[in-house]
């Protein structure tokens, strides 16, 4: 890992200049970065669909990457985006860095008010119930995460706003779970449907 840190983090510099076009430093608010953003998922999710990788977590040396569809708190719609995730204790756990943003990314807002989410990774697609980590729990799993993450540690430098780490345990009774935004307890709801699929 040490002897490709140098180019992961020109990777991750680039990545979020892909996501921040105007400001180097500070907080993404300008509608311009917002829309750049939004652009550069869609495309992120396209590649995914077609070749099965990421090409923004591809270009920073990480494999792990899985989709996470939520459902948004506010509009209701199903939300995608595809986010880098570390594997502990055999349950992927995710980092809301948002680039390095001062905000936090919508995705975890929406988990935060409760909403219902799906992973799919490895070509499976799974329910999950999503705990937003904290105290010691917290920093055992972030520590996981600042290690194989190099980009992380560089979005830090860009901001003080501490990020959460989420675990998304997947839900063993078929359509079921939804997350509280803290520890979960799955109860039976409808799946999710991304936009477009008809299913």
């Amino acid at each position: 890992m040490n002897e490709n840190l140098p180019y992961r983090r020109t990777a991750a510099r680039i990545y979020m200049r892909l996501f921040r076009p105007v400001t180097l430093r500070g907080p993404r608010s300008s509608k311009f970065d917002q829309m750049t953003a939004r652009w550069w998922t869609r495309l992120d999710i396209l590649a995914f669909r077609h070749l099965g990788v990421s090409l923004g977590v591809r270009a920073l040396g990480i494999e792990d990457v899985l989709l996470l569809r939520t459902r948004g708190h506010a509009s209701g719609r199903v939300r995608e985006v595809l986010v880098a995730y570390v594997d502990i204790d055999g349950v992927p756990h995710v980092c809301a860095a948002n680039g390095g943003s001062d905000h936090e990314p919508a995705w975890f807002t929406n988990l935060r008010h409760g909403g219902p989410a799906e992973v799919e990774r490895h070509g499976r697609r799974r329910v999950v119930a999503p705990e937003i980590l904290e105290g010691a729990e917290r920093e055992r799993c972030f520590d996981y995460v600042y290690h194989a993450f190099p980009h992380v540690r560089l979005y830090l430098e860009h901001t003080s706003r501490p990020f959460p780490v989420v675990r998304l345990a997947p839900v063993e009774a078929p359509g079921a779970g939804v997350a509280t935004g803290r520890s979960t307890t799955p109860t039976p709801r409808t799946t999710l449907v991304a936009p477009g699929e008809g299913r």
